[in-house]
């Protein structure tokens, strides 16, 4: 499924270029609304879990895909307008070039830094399908008790729970902690029981 999102949006972001180099109109509702896409990533998703908390992740997995064309469709235009407006040829190249590297904004974060639609799209679509799977082990364990699964992190907020079996209220303080951050390759695995120097 990740693969048909990071292809799909890659199409996108190539006839986005196409487009502007020829100096026209391009609409982003219409390409990056792809419903079909999204229902089938949504019923992907329905399938691994079917909770309150998951049904909550997939809708607003759903509103920000949806949106990113406002933020694509606003550079887009600022920038055709900088393009139409002038004949000098170097800049012309210098500004397409310069939105070729970039990629086309889709996101900007709390923090000011701003994500092209194929790294955010890429990012959240990968971190909403790990979070689901994570769900859905929680929601079956019987005996209160998980295991944190181990890859040799180097990440500070994964570490010290790295390998861990940890009861449900110790996993939701590592969560609190940074555990299962965006972009985290964690997961978590049924535990029978804790033995004692753990």
């Amino acid at each position: 499924m990740l693969e048909l999102i990071i292809k799909y949006y890659k199409r996108v972001t190539d006839m986005a270029l196409t487009t502007l180099k020829s100096g026209k109109k391009f609409q982003f509702r219409k390409h990056l609304t792809n419903h079909s896409l999204l229902k089938a990533v949504e019923s992907h998703y329905d399938k691994i879990s079917k909770s309150d908390k998951a049904r909550k992740l997939i809708k607003d997995y759903s509103i920000a895909m949806n949106n990113m064309y406002i933020t694509a469709q606003k550079e887009y235009n600022i920038l055709l307008n900088k393009i139409n407006a002038t004949q000098d040829q170097e800049l012309i190249q210098k500004l397409l070039s310069d939105y070729a590297d970039k990629g086309i904004h889709g996101f900007t974060a709390k923090d000011g830094k701003h994500w092209n639609i194929e790294t955010y799209s890429n990012m959240y679509t990968r971190h909403v399908n790990n979070e689901l799977v994570r769900l859905s082990v929680i929601e079956t364990v019987t005996n209160n008790l998980v295991k944190v699964s181990s890859h040799s992190t180097i990440c500070n907020e994964c570490k010290p729970f790295e390998g861990k079996i940890l009861t449900l209220e110790e996993l939701s303080k590592a969560r609190e902690a940074g555990l299962f951050h965006v972009n985290c390759l964690h997961f978590v695995l049924h535990v029978v029981r804790r033995l004692e120097n753990e």
